[in-house]
């Protein structure tokens, strides 16, 4: 009787794991990603039929995937609203910590895409909670990696080294000799950083190791992708070492086993071929190397690359006497790296722009002594040549200070208008002395402050609710009117179909044809102005108008250009990228009201929903 208890509760203990395992798995993810790599089909038809499945999981996966295509489009929040999903799946489930592997493996690497990386590494360790439960060791060893590189990105290259070793022990514990080529590749990349940080040596010659070590396993099971990325560590170690030449010849091996769709190890190499181009002093070449992988990572939606990239262009313009470019370039990366490290980098902008003025005062100073040496030479010839050459000169330098100025002209259209926050602080310190009001004015600056993180911050929103875009443009137009009190008010009004909280639009789409009202439409006018902002539902497009009673568009094709240029340029833009990611057909008008003074702007959008943009 005891023997027959004791198999019952094998049997019964059996039954128990093997129910729980599947619970714990979705056979049909694999089939149908499988299934769509061999396709030519949109991912949307598979992962209708996860979301359907009766199996939990498999509906997880299905969010996963969902939130991967969003990645793709550099929609990094809608791709987090479906990672969250998943997750509370997998929390809900009998499943222990192996399940969040991918998840958090996505997660991670969205935020590293964004450059948040402080959330990057609190996924990172949550990752790595994960693989140790799988006892997969190429994901230990991978997520090690990940975290050292993390701490790299943050200026703790000693730290991160620690963890790259952490990794090294599970080389010999991974079977598949692609998966073992793979954590070479990261391991070797590691080391490399670490040495370009430290010039800590041994860590050059293990970088070398591992590139050689995984360059063997890729030609052995012939996988192009990572012959490409060993050759691509090799011309880095070549590098290092200063011979540029070797450094050059495995580059060009990288390019030839690279895939034309694999933009980031593209980005990468032209990178890498631009510094070496930079130490050859070809600076033409380098030049063009910079520009294709300032496109590449563009593409990719990476913004740490794209901020190293910056960093490249202005150190080749440096090298080529213009000055003005690589300033601008500095300032454009350290904007970027800063917001991301939060590490000031003023000292280097102020420095380069030193050294800037410092060429513009040297070539004042050779003009002049050229200047010199001619009116000497020309004295022996004559007055009369003397004046013509006198003249001829202040010709040349009026119209050089007309090119500069032109060109400054071009740097300050191309940046963020300041005048407004300018004007908006100007009058909040007016309001502070004259009302004495420290409540209002504590309002008041929090909507300033709330207006310059949401402007800041739509470079990486690419939707908002509508709820959010009026909140928006009732702070800005409130300080707007601390600006011009008594000169024009404002209402803004949705349609009752209208779910505020649901409807998306694309962000910082409205305020420019809000800010033309005001800074030009009412400007010279004796009566007071009024903005109408509405919001309808029409079948499935969403309607928006703007209308003024402003003095309406300038007659003159000048002051019409002026007065709209801006505001139509950016939507020209924003619609036009919606219409390709979403195949819609938003459009938009800009026209003089029939009956009365003003203007009315009218666009059409398709209706977006927070839960399921693509439908």
């Amino acid at each position: 009787m005891r023997y027959i208890n004791a198999g019952l509760f094998l049997l019964f203990n059996f039954l128990a794991v093997t129910i729980a395992a599947q619970k714990c798995d979705c056979p049909e993810y694999y089939i149908l990603k499988a299934a769509y790599d061999a396709s030519e089909e949109e991912s949307d038809i598979y992962i209708r039929k996860l979301e359907i499945s009766a199996n939990k999981i498999c509906i997880a996966k299905s969010y996963e995937w969902r939130g991967l295509d969003y990645m793709d489009l550099q929609n990094f929040d809608t791709a987090e609203i479906y990672f969250q999903k998943a997750e509370k799946i997998y929390k809900q489930s009998p499943c222990g910590d192996s399940i969040f592997l991918n998840i958090y493996k996505q997660w991670a690497q969205l935020y590293y895409i964004k450059g948040n990386f402080a959330k990057a590494q609190e996924f990172s360790f949550k990752l790595l909670k994960a693989a140790e439960a799988s006892g997969n060791p190429h994901e230990i060893g991978v997520t090690y990696t990940m975290i050292a590189q993390l701490f790299n990105q943050t200026n703790q290259a000693d730290k991160g080294i620690n963890y790259a070793r952490l990794a090294v022990p599970y080389l010999a514990k991974i079977d598949d000799p692609q998966k073992a080529a793979d954590l070479f590749f990261k391991l070797s990349k590691r080391y490399l950083w670490h040495y370009q940080d430290t010039k800590t040596l041994s860590s050059l010659d293990t970088s070398e190791l591992f590139s050689y070590q995984q360059l063997t396993l890729a030609k052995k099971i012939n996988r192009k992708s990572s012959i490409a990325a060993a050759f691509s560590n090799l011309q880095g170690v070549a590098w290092e070492k200063k011979d540029f030449k070797k450094a050059l010849a495995f580059l060009d091996s990288s390019f030839r086993y690279t895939d034309p769709d694999d933009i980031s190890t593209l980005g990468t190499n032209y990178f890498d071929k631009a510094d070496l181009y930079i130490e050859l002093k070809n600076y033409k070449a380098a030049g063009i190397m910079a520009d294709s992988a300032l496109h590449y990572h563009q593409l990719s939606g990476h913004i740490a690359y794209i901020a190293e990239t910056y960093e490249l262009i202005s150190r080749i313009a440096r090298e080529s006497g213009d000055y003005r470019k690589a300033y601008e370039y500095r300032e454009m990366g350290s904007v970027i790296t800063d917001s991301i490290r939060n590490v000031e980098k003023t000292k280097q902008v102020a420095e380069l722009e030193k050294k800037y003025n410092q060429a513009k005062n040297e070539k004042t100073i050779k003009e002049l002594a050229q200047q010199k040496k001619i009116y000497f030479l020309l004295a022996i010839a004559g007055l009369l040549s003397l004046i013509a050459l006198a003249f001829f000169i202040r010709q040349q330098s009026l119209k050089n200070k007309q090119k500069i100025l032109e060109a400054e002209q071009r740097l300050n259209r191309a940046r963020m208008n300041p005048h407004f926050f300018f004007n908006a602080l100007s009058s909040l310190q007016s309001f502070a002395l004259q009302e004495n009001d420290g409540k209002a004015l504590a309002g008041n600056l929090s909507k300033f402050s709330h207006i310059m993180r949401e402007t800041l911050e739509s470079t990486y929103k690419e939707y908002v609710t509508i709820e959010q875009e009026k909140e928006f443009l009732d702070e800005y137009l409130g300080l707007q009117k601390l600006r011009f009190p008594q000169k024009f008010t404002y209402e803004i009004k949705s349609a009752e179909s209208i779910e505020p909280d649901e409807i998306l639009i694309p962000s910082m789409i409205l305020q420019p044809f809000v800010e033309n009202s005001i800074e030009h439409g009412f400007v010279g006018i004796s009566y007071p102005g009024h903005i109408a902002l509405s919001f309808a539902k029409k079948e499935k497009d969403l309607l928006i108008s703007i209308i003024d009673n402003g003095k309406g568009l300038a007659t003159t094709e000048k002051e019409s250009t002026v007065h709209i240029s801006r505001a139509s340029q950016i939507i020209k833009d924003r619609i036009y990228l919606l219409n390709i990611k979403l195949k819609t057909k938003a459009s938009f008008s800009i026209d003089n009201n029939t009956n009365e003074k003003g203007v009315t702007v009218l666009i059409k959008l398709p209706l977006l929903y927070k839960q399921n943009i693509k439908n």
